[in-house]
């Protein structure tokens, strides 16, 4: 089984550069040691189980609320049966492919 998480979590109290607080949950994804995309907009995480994910989830949560009284968070999960890893690459060149990039 395969699980993509999309996570996007950042306070929502402390003005428009907001770096400083979203590295601190980058850097919980990245000691994780799990498969991982940055985007301007999102973290994509990649784990074949659910539970590193919801510990990520919780633990960027707790480090967040450190600094800040409203925090935001919006995530999706894709889970696929089946023994498919590699998915973040997979389904980016598949699309390239399709688009001829």
């Amino acid at each position: 089984m395969s699980y993509i998480l999309s996570i996007s979590m950042f306070p929502v109290d402390k003005g428009e550069s907001l770096s400083q607080y979203v590295s601190k949950v980058s850097k919980i994804i990245h000691e994780s040691g799990l498969e991982y995309v940055i985007t301007p907009m999102a973290t994509m995480i990649e784990s074949n189980e659910i539970e590193p994910l919801l510990d990520i989830i919780k633990k960027g949560l707790e480090v967040m609320k450190q600094d800040s009284n409203r925090i935001y968070v919006n995530m999706a999960i894709d889970y696929r049966k089946g023994d498919k890893t590699g998915r973040l690459k997979q389904k980016v060149e598949s699309l390239k492919s399709k688009i001829g990039a």
